[in-house]
């Protein structure tokens, strides 16, 4: 059976040494952390990351909801939907 997860990640702007790239982060799966060049590569990777981190768990973490998480202000949150089959899908 086939499941779509809908989660809100939240995704940080950084300029820092390592030169300008954007890291995302779920407080719904602490472990995962992932990062892209742009924010639409960020957002892609988050779902990967969601998959690869989930894959196995059962039950799946229930999404928390954003409006009580405290931001920084290079931080949007954004909401992702991942289909857990496997993640050969973002090979």
């Amino acid at each position: 059976m086939v499941k779509q997860l809908t989660y809100p990640v939240i995704i940080t702007e950084f300029n820092d040494e390592d030169g300008h790239y954007f890291g995302a982060t779920s407080p719904n799966i602490p472990e995962m952390v992932t990062q892209g060049t742009t924010f639409a590569e960020a957002a892609y990777w988050s779902k990967n990351a969601i998959v690869t981190m989930l894959d196995g768990e059962k039950p799946y973490p229930k999404p928390q909801d954003p409006d009580n998480w405290i931001l920084n202000k290079n931080d949007r949150v954004m909401t992702v939907t991942v289909t857990m089959t496997s993640a050969a899908q973002f090979d």
